[in-house]
């Protein structure tokens, strides 16, 4: 935690001391930024509160309340400036939709996601005060209010970060499913792709982009199961060795938990690669061949976009950048395969109707 505070520190203070140096701010715009900073303060009390009615772990649990409770004494903090400022508050409350949002990502992805979530807007709201430094322009009790908010907000580090801690299978898990989607979004597509500049029947289209996204399941399961299967051995041979060498039994139930993770690996590669190569294809069952893939394109971009900003915030990477960089690779490999058909089309006069 006091690595995390020390960081966060140095990497907002210019920033701080460049906008407190900075000439008074327009009240309105004061204002403005003051009653977005109380809103998200409710936004957040009331989404700590919901979430901790549905964690089971009681450390956890405890720890969310408790944030709770501190981020209803920062809106305290910013409605009594808005007060003081003659603004009437009582039409202001938390961004109920941004909850329920959060809240649905939690069931779908997790704790150990939704915390990394968490972490990410905790570190936005330190850099948003840090530059809210011409608000304690003059007014040293309200600086040292200010102050003693971001010192809160970078505190809440120690419950991420046990969070984070319980939640390292579940991520890499969820990381494991995002890049069996990816894979089956990505090849299968640039396979219809090539596919739609030879055949014109779209079911033919779809019958050839199914072939390939099980033949690729089966091969990335087989990967899969190679690549999890060799970890599992060196873990195996490790425990045992440790056994031999401290004088005890081995654990049997670890044994055959390591040995599970081959299989589950396999099962859940070729899954949800199959279910990443049903997107581009679905389109084609049902549309001609250059509207499917006009469907199937934006379908897949959309799909990377999403899978990908879930793998950037789950490795502390830049989610806009980590989409469109995704989303833009995907697009340029059906491209690339279109091309290619176009060109066995035109050169060796391949059609099939």
């Amino acid at each position: 935690m006091y690595y995390t505070y020390f960081v966060l520190k140095i990497k907002y203070e210019s920033i701080f001391i460049s906008y407190f140096t900075v000439g008074k701010m327009d009240i309105s715009e004061k204002i403005i930024r003051t009653r977005d900073f109380y809103r998200d303060e409710l936004t957040d009390m009331d989404f700590y509160l919901r979430l901790s009615k549905r964690i089971k772990d009681p450390w956890l649990k405890q720890s969310l309340e408790r944030l709770s409770a501190i981020e209803k004494e920062h809106s305290e903090f910013w409605k009594a400036y808005l007060e003081r400022n003659g603004e009437n508050v009582d039409n202001l409350g938390p961004r109920s939709f941004r909850v329920s949002l959060l809240l649905f990502l939690h069931w779908i992805l997790g704790t150990g996601l939704t915390a990394k979530i968490m972490e990410h807007g905790e570190v936005e709201t330190v850099a948003s005060y840090r530059k809210a430094g011409p608000l304690a322009a003059d007014d040293p009790e309200f600086k040292a209010g200010l102050e003693k908010i971001i010192d809160d907000e970078v505190e809440h580090e120690d419950v991420f970060s046990y969070t984070l801690d319980q939640s390292k299978e579940q991520l890499e898990r969820n990381r494991n499913v995002i890049y069996g989607i990816s894979d089956g979004l990505v090849e299968v597509l640039a396979a219809l792709a090539g596919l739609t500049a030879i055949i014109s029947d779209h079911t033919y289209v779809a019958m050839g982009g199914l072939i390939v996204g099980v033949s690729g399941a089966m091969s990335m399961s087989v990967g899969a199961y190679l690549a999890t299967n060799s970890e599992t051995q060196f873990k195996i041979s490790q425990m045992r060795r440790n056994a031999i060498l401290n004088n005890q039994e081995n654990d049997d139930s670890k044994v055959q938990k390591y040995r599970n993770e081959s299989r589950r690996a396999a099962v859940n590669t070729g899954m949800f690669y199959i279910l990443g190569a049903a997107i581009p294809i679905i389109p084609f069952l049902f549309l001609p061949v250059l509207y499917a893939l006009i469907l199937s394109v934006i379908l897949v971009g959309f799909s990377q976009a999403i899978s990908n900003s879930i793998v950037a915030i789950s490795m502390n990477m830049s989610v806009r950048k980590e989409a469109v960089k995704s989303a833009a690779l995907a697009l340029l490999a059906a491209f690339g395969s279109f091309l290619v058909g176009q060109i066995f089309h035109i050169v060796f006069h391949i059609s099939i109707i």
